[in-house]
């Protein structure tokens, strides 16, 4: 069967896609789906046109019209955000001893954070920002919390991560930075594994969960019964929602984040129309700040809409920087590996991975990304291999033997155990806590 898209100008007609189908009988009468690219011109076509033709029967083809009348096409210039020449605002201009302890490692703050900073201390408004990895966003989300916690410090922070292992990985850190020292904080976990009672969560300054989590829990914020609030009273203290990598609203769990986004606007809007007001006359429910981090995207302006900043005039707290702004540069070398099935194309990686730690890393740490638990473990064998096949497998242990040894005998998972002792660790969702710190 050969599949032809087809668009017809007077007299003339443009194939812009053909593909060859094979049909089998095992897969009949399951749909087969495919997935194809084609351009899109302007002035937009009212339509394109299919034709499937058969190649063992004479006559058997059909033509189908797509029409393109209810199609959104997305803006044509993207919503890029200009880095702009700033002197390095120092730490200092924070205005606050406490505050300034947070930051000890560096003096001043880096472009991206110097670019964002009136807007996140100094105001209220809703951010999203677009930036590359390693810019700096964690410490973008810090600032929001230092000015919520400037203006009202009774109020409550909920930082979302789309992962339990990065969840865990920000309570660790903020645990220690911002519940010692100086602030003495209450950061929580909000997960299955936890269980709080309302007092502890009532008391708490900053919550850390998945979005799962903090959807099941929002939920119930106003239950009542018999005339009684039964509900969960500190989701209304909560001022401030640091999503972080809220691009995933476009995958299989951004239906999450949308109910976390619309239910939070919802409650900031309900509570702010009850007329509340303290004993000095002020609104007692500021709207909810809702900061958004990610990559740089394509449709910012939709994005930055949704979660309450306003596109139509000066677009305050839209940033998305163009992915070649990075703090640190980066190289990037792609190189493409032939094969369908999984296991025999992940194989074939192997061999040429290690050849570019050799070339481009041969000293300095390395990470290597794999689709399983499994092939964490075949790809370290493969790379062991490999290092012993040249005579040198302990080529990337950077430490004696004697040490590298009795960090070995620590750990619970007999394959990290192995490994480990070469150089090369592992890292999925199967190990122990405590064999993920190591």
């Amino acid at each position: 069967m050969i599949l032809l898209l087809i668009h017809f100008f007077p007299f003339i007609f443009y194939s812009y896609h053909q593909e060859y189908v094979l049909f089998a009988r095992r897969s009949h009468p399951d749909p087969t789906h495919l997935e194809l690219t084609i351009p899109a011109f302007d002035p937009l076509p009212s339509q394109y046109f299919i034709r499937i033709v058969s190649d063992s029967w004479v006559g058997s083809e059909i033509l189908l019209p797509v029409t393109f009348e209810q199609i959104i096409m997305p803006d044509v210039s993207m919503a890029y955000t200009n880095l702009m020449d700033l002197t390095p605002l120092p730490v200092s201009a924070l205005k606050n001893k406490k505050f300034e302890q947070l930051y000890t490692k560096f003096s001043t703050f880096n472009p991206i954070q110097t670019q964002l900073f009136h807007v996140l201390y100094h105001t209220d408004a809703p951010v999203l920002l677009g930036a590359p990895t390693g810019s700096g966003k964690t410490i973008v989300a810090e600032l929001a919390l230092l000015r919520m916690k400037n203006k009202n410090p009774k109020a409550k922070c909920v930082y979302i991560a789309p992962m339990k292992s990065l969840a865990r990985e920000r309570l660790k850190e903020w645990k220690k930075r911002l519940g010692e020292g100086p602030l003495r904080w209450k950061v929580l976990e909000l997960s299955g594994d936890t269980h709080h009672d309302k007092k502890t969560l009532q008391n708490a300054d900053v919550l850390v969960c998945t979005p799962e989590k903090w959807d099941l829990v929002s939920r119930g914020w106003r239950a009542e019964a018999n005339g009684v609030s039964k509900g969960r009273d500190f989701v209304k203290d909560v001022r401030l929602l640091v999503i972080d990598e809220i691009h995933l609203l476009g995958e299989e769990r951004g239906a999450v984040l949308e109910a976390i986004v619309s239910r939070t606007r919802f409650i900031s809007r309900l509570l702010k129309a009850e007329g509340k007001v303290n004993e000095d006359g002020q609104d007692k429910h500021d709207a909810t700040r809702i900061v958004g981090l990610s990559t740089a995207i394509s449709n910012a302006y939709d994005l930055a809409d949704w979660i309450g900043i306003n596109t139509d005039g000066r677009k305050l707290g839209l940033y998305n920087f163009r992915p070649n702004v990075r703090p640190v540069p980066m190289e990037v070398h792609i190189q493409g590996y032939a094969g369908r099935n999984y296991c025999p194309r992940m194989a074939t990686m192997n061999k040429p991975c290690y050849a570019a730690i050799k070339e481009h890393s041969p000293t300095k740490p390395v990470i290597i990304f794999v689709a399983s638990r499994r092939q964490t473990r075949l790809t370290a064998l493969d790379l062991i291999n490999y290092a012993a096949g040249d005579e040198n497998p302990g080529v990337f242990l950077g430490c004696s033997d004697q040490y590298i040894e009795s960090v070995a005998s620590t750990l619970n998972d007999e394959s990290l155990r192995h490994t480990i002792t070469y150089g090369i660790g592992l890292h999925h969702a199967g190990l122990c806590s405590k064999d993920r710190e190591v």
